[in-house]
């Protein structure tokens, strides 16, 4: 059998949303939120600001590196420029040698150089020789030489020296660069 209860008796009563209750709560809750927005924002732009000092200190150690580093590129550029200098010196202070032995060696009896002159590549000398014959052979010697190239006479003409004849000369000749 089953029995109802038509009595009315405890019940628990429901509770309803009060509406100047909900009117109250709308503004906190609004208010709330806003209040959470903002720490939330202005803890963001705290940790922005703290951001920005460390990167402006990395700035400012990454300028001062980047000084160093150009210093170090210019002072290597002035100890490359030494190290030329010292090889060009190195390898031309040998050439002078050289072209004195290939002149030395090449000169003819009879002729006599008086003076000698070196700029760049271009060798100048003047001398006296017996004849025109001597200076032919002298350049031909010169040119055969392998170490110059456009040998030329510039002047020659005739002098006296202690009452003999000569004749004086100047050639030009050029270095080869082999």
């Amino acid at each position: 059998m089953i029995r109802i209860n038509l009595i009315r008796g405890k019940r628990k009563k429901r509770r309803e949303l009060d509406l100047n209750t909900a009117y109250l709560l709308i503004p906190f809750l609004v208010l709330a939120a806003l209040f959470l927005f903002h720490r939330m924002e202005t803890n963001r732009i705290k940790e922005l600001q703290a951001d920005i000092v460390r990167k402006n200190a990395e700035i400012e150690r990454l300028k001062k590196e980047i000084g160093e580093v150009e210093k170090f590129k210019q002072r290597k550029a002035e100890l490359q420029q030494k190290v030329d200098i010292i090889s060009n010196l190195q390898t031309g202070r040998t050439l002078p040698v050289k072209v004195f032995d290939t002149v030395s060696s090449s000169i003819p009896e009879k002729c006599w150089i008086d003076r000698m002159e070196m700029k760049g590549n271009q060798v100048t000398l003047s001398g006296v020789a017996l004849n025109n014959h001597t200076i032919a052979n002298f350049m031909t010697a010169l040119g055969q030489s392998g170490r110059f190239q456009n040998v030329s006479l510039g002047t020659a003409e005739q002098t006296t020296a202690m009452g003999v004849k000569l004749m004086k000369f100047n050639l030009t000749f050029d270095i080869s660069p082999n």
